[in-house]
């Protein structure tokens, strides 16, 4: 029996209860309930009224369209089919083309999705194969089917891609088939809003279903209280949802890889990403999306100015994913701005990085002392250098000054000793000159004393020789004499120059 085909209580379904594949589900509802009530699988080619359904303005963003030929009632123009819900086919195309060879897919490193040419093909291959063997009949989600039919879709992909068969691999590839698994059947709820009763919704069947999944699927979309109150809640908080990427289907993931350094293949930190997401040409999707940006990237700053050095990758993650949460107000544990496959932290793993990042901080600055003190140790040795060179030199100029002090104290003994040399050689010569001028002298007044004397005797024999000189320098003393008074001496010269009075006299005579 499956669970939940008869009984859509609580208790009808629990986790892990559906072991069936999807064919076998719709068998065994078929078995249990009988042929689908209304209706066949061409239902869909039927057109349906337009008072049956919502208004196209109204018509729900994911619903599926009414594949039938519907009347425009405004324009009268008929709207044209679209593409269904084919997938699969260009992977099957390169597996062809390839040999039938299985295909490479790589994964990213920091954002966990599938990056590289064949990125899409993958998960085109895993919505295939997905679709192929997880049932819809009696699953409220995606926990109330067994691992065992999980293992399955990672049983086919590992035969059709190149794949490791390693537990870290399987919850890769069972995490895109559950995101897809749940966008398959958010469309088919969106479907159910689009019409308004069943019997409308029963006409229109999605071409991707059988009719047993999808009056199964109405009947639970309809009278499920809980599915009801999730769907509400969920609407709500999507509505709440305030940032908006513009990269359309595209994953993270492959714009990040897109977006790497082709030389050294780092791609783009979690702010650099939130930006390339979330602009284009320059211009942001929303204010709140610029906000975030603006204020993680001021948070960043702030640390590297406080730290005094750039921050890790890490480091700028939980400051994004901080300035994330406290920008929108929002309480959610997922990593924000990585995409759906970001695995989001364990209370466990979190501790440990907390403790991982005070350790590498604590490392850090042991590292910058450790850098600092070599750099005093440095300092202080080539200061030390410097002091014993500074040293050295004024020693050097120590001795350089004592030596040309002493040899200036030499040259100045030297002068003084020729200046007192020279002093004594003057007065020396002074001194022998003013004995030599003095003889000289001497000799002089002796010559001359001579020759006086002998004038002084020339003209006394001639005063003496003639009487009429004596009597006229007798008459020539002063008559105002006083009587008794003494005599005049005539002096030497007073006698040459009467002498030579006389003698030019005598001449004239």
């Amino acid at each position: 029996m499956v669970y939940g085909l008869s009984n859509l209580s609580p208790k009808g379904i629990m986790k892990g209860s559906v072991r069936y594949t999807r064919m076998e589900s719709i068998t065994a509802y078929t078995n249990e309930r009988g042929q689908p009530r209304t209706g066949t699988e061409g239902q869909s080619d039927t057109p349906v009224s337009a008072n049956d359904m919502c208004a196209l303005d109204e018509w729900p963003s994911h619903a599926r369209r009414n594949r039938a030929l519907l009347e425009n009632e405004d324009d009268g123009q008929k709207k044209k089919k679209g593409r269904g819900v084919l997938k699969g086919v260009k992977a099957s195309m390169k597996r062809f083309a390839n040999g039938s060879a299985k295909l490479d897919i790589s994964f990213s490193e920091t954002l966990g999705g599938t990056v590289g040419m064949n990125n899409r093909s993958f998960k085109d291959d895993v919505v295939v194969i997905m679709k192929r063997k997880l049932p819809l009949i009696g699953v409220r989600r995606w926990s109330d089917i067994h691992p065992s039919v999980h293992g399955l879709i990672v049983a086919d992909m590992i035969d059709r891609w190149n794949l490791e068969d390693t537990p870290g691999m399987e919850e890769k590839v069972l995490k895109i088939a559950m995101e897809r698994y749940r966008g398959w059947r958010a469309t088919l709820s969106s479907t159910y809003k689009a019409y308004k009763t069943d019997e409308a919704r029963l006409a229109n069947l999605p071409e991707d279903l059988q009719l047993q999944e999808w009056e199964w699927m109405i009947d639970y979309f309809g009278n499920d209280a809980k599915f009801q109150e999730r769907s509400q809640k969920n609407s709500d908080n999507r509505k709440k949802q305030k940032t908006k990427h513009r990269v359309g289907s595209k994953s993270y993931s492959q714009v990040s890889f897109e977006k790497r350094d082709v030389e050294t293949g780092e791609e783009p930190d979690c702010i650099a990403l939130w930006e390339i997401t979330h602009t284009k040409n320059g211009t942001w999707s929303n204010k709140e999306s610029q906000d975030v940006y603006d204020k993680a990237r001021e948070a960043v700053e702030t640390k590297e100015t406080e730290t005094h050095g750039p921050l890790s990758s890490e480091q700028r993650n939980n400051v994004f994913q901080t300035a994330y949460k406290d920008t929108l107000l929002c309480k959610s544990l997922q990593p924000r701005g990585y995409g759906y496959m970001a695995k989001p932290k364990t209370g466990s793993e979190r501790f440990r990085m907390q403790i991982e990042e005070q350790a590498r901080a604590t490392a850090e600055t042991q590292q910058q002392n450790s850098q600092l003190s070599q750099q005093v140790n440095e300092l202080q040795d080539q200061l030390e250098v410097e002091r014993a060179d500074m040293q050295e030199r004024l020693n050097l100029e120590r001795a350089e000054r004592e030596q040309l002090e002493k040899k200036l104290q030499q040259e100045r003994a030297e002068r003084e000793r020729l200046l007192e040399e020279e002093r004594r050689s003057r007065l020396e010569f002074e001194k022998a000159m003013m004995t030599k001028f003095n003889q000289q002298m001497a000799k002089l007044s002796q010559q001359m004393g001579s020759q006086q004397q002998k004038v002084l005797n020339k003209r006394t024999d001639k005063e003496n020789s003639n009487p009429n000189l004596q009597n006229a320098l007798l008459q020539s003393s002063s008559p105002s004499r006083n009587p008794g008074a003494r005599p005049t001496v005539i002096s030497s010269n007073h006698l040459i120059q009467n002498s030579r009075m006389y003698k030019a006299m005598d001449q004239k005579k």
